[in-house]
């Protein structure tokens, strides 16, 4: 080992300075012939050896400490190799040789990932800012200065505000901060610079150590995304007012055609009901479509107003009493009384009914559609529409809620379905401030639970 080695230059090392002094000092006080010589000779040779070995040691105590030091640091470093130890010289001299190496090979790997890091920021499409604890910008992407429209040098120590020059962004990113959540906070923004730009901004905290933490904004431009939407919306809403007026007048035409009673045969009237029953089918689809469209575009305006939960859920499924009868499927209203919801009437009529109207096309005989409602925490009514229907496959159930996406696409088409009833709920829910939420297990039903506000009084009697 290289602590007994050491130990014995230690030894030698004492031993000489200690003969070599004594020696010197028999030369000068009694010359190299006298008795006084050859008996501190004897002395010398009785006391060298430990007072050497005494000496020794104290002079390499602090170099046996950096051998003991530099044995531990090594230790793991053989056994993650595989290397075994090495006594003298050899070994101490490949240990210095990996210290000295190991801080520079950690060194370039570092420089290597912080360029890789810098390098995939850069050439984002998505804008990137960082905020430190106290709100300062630390970094900011080329692609978040050119979706922001500002310059941002990282010598300069500026809040977000001072480099963005956006109120509102700035409130909102402090709101986000002071809510101190683990989920991202998401919102839409229109910058306005040299032109009004949309941007979808994704906040959430992040940590630089275990003491510092900061804010991690991304940003996406939907401005062209949301303008291409426009498009399609108007274009929607205009084609769904020129059939609708034709195909008025033609089921009108029908209806009085099916009210004479001079029809010449049975074939005759079979014809005329399956035109009249596709007629009655596409006027769904187009009021469905301008209702989407209205709601897509803003132009439908909410209403709120105290509403008595169960007693209007009563009424709703009253609708469905009779068509429920037929397929021997129960409604039930488990609704706690005294639960009052702010909320648009006819808008909440509208969500109800395309709840039920899907819970009981896909409920077979025998089955159950259940109400319920609960208080959240957030000051909020969790309402709930179950069913013990066939359910939705796993894969399809991210898709429910899109536009004119049916699970069975041969069933819809045999029930009558258009595929927008869930959109419509979706941005319905959405217009009174909550969220839908969709729960499923294939082949023993659906839940579905949407947010509405608390009403701040009670409705009049």
């Amino acid at each position: 080992m290289k602590g007994r080695l050491i130990s014995r230059l230690g030894l030698c090392l004492g031993s000489m300075t200690l003969t070599g002094m004594a020696t010197t000092w028999l030369l000068t006080s009694f010359g190299a012939s006298g008795v006084g010589f050859w008996v501190g000779v004897l002395v010398i040779a009785g006391l060298g050896f430990p007072l050497g070995t005494w000496l020794g040691r104290l002079l390499l105590k602090p170099v046996h400490e950096i051998d003991t030091e530099l044995e531990r640091l090594l230790q793991g470093w053989r056994e993650q190799r595989g290397i075994a130890n090495e006594d003298g010289l050899s070994g101490l001299r490949k240990a210095l040789d990996y210290i000295t190496a190991y801080p520079l090979n950690k060194v370039e790997v570092l420089e290597s990932e912080r360029a890789k890091g810098t390098a995939i920021l850069e050439y984002m499409t998505e804008g990137v800012i960082a905020l430190d604890g106290q709100g300062y910008v630390i970094l900011m992407n080329p692609s978040a200065q050119r979706i922001l429209g500002v310059t941002y040098d990282q010598r300069e120590r500026r809040t977000l505000l001072e480099v963005v020059r956006d109120k509102g962004l700035a409130e909102w990113v402090e709101i986000c901060q002071a809510l101190d959540v683990a989920e991202p906070c998401k919102r839409e923004i229109e910058i306005h610079f040299a032109s009004m730009r949309i941007i979808e901004v994704n906040a959430m905290p992040m940590s630089f150590s275990l003491k510092q933490r900061g804010f991690l904004l991304v940003l996406h431009d939907i401005t062209e995304l949301q303008r291409l939407e426009k498009v399609r919306a108007e274009f929607v809403a205009n084609v769904s007012h020129e059939l609708r007026t034709p195909l008025t007048a033609i089921k009108g035409y029908l209806e009085t055609v099916l009210d004479e009673t001079g029809l010449e045969s049975d074939v005759h009237r079979r014809f005329l009901e399956i035109a009249n029953s596709h007629a009655e089918r596409m006027g769904r689809l187009i009021n469905d479509l301008l209702n989407l469209s209205d709601i897509e575009t803003g132009k439908v305006v909410l209403d709120p107003a105290p509403i008595i939960l169960g007693n209007f859920v009563r009424d709703v499924s009253a609708m469905f009493e009779k068509d429920a009868a037929k397929k021997d499927v129960k409604l039930v209203n488990r609704v706690a009384p005294g639960l009052v919801v702010q909320a648009d009437r006819d808008r909440l009529s509208q969500i109800l009914v395309n709840l039920v109207d899907n819970a009981l096309k896909y409920t077979p005989q025998g089955g159950t559609v259940s109400f319920l409602a609960a208080k959240t925490e957030t000051n909020q009514i969790r309402v709930t529409v179950r069913d013990t229907g066939q359910g939705i496959p796993p894969n399809d159930l991210p898709r429910v809620t899109e536009r004119f996406y049916r699970v069975d696409k041969a069933r819809s088409r045999e029930e009558g379905g258009t595929g927008l009833g869930l959109a419509i709920v979706k941005h319905l829910v959405q217009l009174h401030g909550g969220t839908l939420h969709i729960e499923s297990e294939y082949g023993k039903g659906t839940t579905i639970e949407f947010l509405l506000p608390v009403a701040q009084f009670q409705p009049a009697c």
